[in-house]
């Protein structure tokens, strides 16, 4: 919804239906923008993470050129899903011929989540970045800054630190300490030249170390792709091929994957897409397991 093209108000709810039938539902987004001008917006609210280039622009099935996110991308991985805050995000021309465009935000800490089985003091199982409601007083400050030194290829840098709050992995409800500090490292580029378009992307979360107390150990999960896809011209198909590798603590969790997909393009915003994962991964372990993916998209 919008007024006066000053404000708009989005909002989106996931429903699924969980193992035992029921039906789950969860905000996936709601904030509030204020258009200042052509170059600034300022919003609040819960808010796709402003970091790196796919959670935030390219995730949404209408515009992802494959059925999945890249391995690392998902949530409780690798990549920042979503905050609570306040952010500012625009763009514009930068030294005369080159553009820019840039998302900075403050938000609440995301929790890590303690396995507290393992060793004397636990290690940190993962980070879970969905945006909490303020509980423990930790937060995040960070954003994105985007270049295109050239009309078509944008090169941008992601950066964020500030505190998190550890939680046990048994509950997820259980907090073992109020604030650890944490930080985000990520760049990306991207192409279009022709009928080709090029994406690729990196991304480095990390739960800094702590000599005395919960998990002390340093723990951080990276992830990066590449995607080549080709629109063939005068067709409706789009040949996609995807690398990406994922790394965590875990050896067992560690992951690399290739992906080959084509796309149908009944218009420019209905697609049929099929796609073959190709992962490797521990043996015997869902990690290791190829997978062929199919999906219709509608965008509106």
């Amino acid at each position: 919804a919008n007024y006066k093209d000053l404000f708009l108000l989005r909002a989106a709810v996931d429903f699924a239906i969980n193992d035992n039938g029921d039906t789950a539902t969860s905000l996936n987004f709601a904030n509030i923008n204020w258009f200042i001008n052509d170059c600034a917006i300022l919003g609040a609210g819960k808010f796709d993470s402003a970091l790196g280039q796919f959670v935030q622009n390219l995730s949404p099935d209408w515009i992802n050129k494959l059925p999945s996110a890249p391995i690392g991308f998902n949530s409780d991985e690798a990549a920042p899903q979503s905050d609570i805050g306040a952010y500012l995000r625009g763009g514009g021309p930068l030294f005369c011929d080159m553009n820019a465009n840039y998302a900075l935000y403050f938000a609440n800490g995301p929790r890590a989540l303690v396995d507290t089985t393992i060793g004397d003091m636990g290690i940190i199982d993962h980070i879970a970045t969905d945006g909490y409601t303020a509980r423990t007083g930790n937060y995040v400050t960070g954003g994105r800054i985007g270049l295109l030194p050239i009309p078509k290829l944008e090169v941008g840098v992601s950066l964020a630190s500030g505190k998190l709050a550890l939680y046990d992995l048994a509950d997820n409800s259980t907090l073992l300490q109020k604030s650890r500090g944490y930080n985000v490292l990520g760049a990306d580029i991207a192409y279009q030249w022709l009928d080709f378009n090029f994406k690729g992307e990196m991304i480095r979360q990390k739960a800094r170390a702590q000599k005395f107390g919960i998990a002390p150990l340093a723990s951080k999960w990276r992830a990066w792709y590449l995607q080549l896809a080709y629109r063939i011209p005068t067709s409706k198909f789009e040949p996609v091929v995807r690398r990406g590798i994922f790394k965590t603590p875990f050896t067992s969790i560690n992951q690399k994957q290739w992906v080959v997909g084509l796309n149908y393009w009944f218009a420019p915003s209905i697609v049929a897409k099929i796609a073959y994962e190709l992962n490797h991964g521990q043996k015997g372990l869902d990690s290791n397991a190829n997978v062929l993916q199919l999906k219709l998209v509608f965008g509106f």
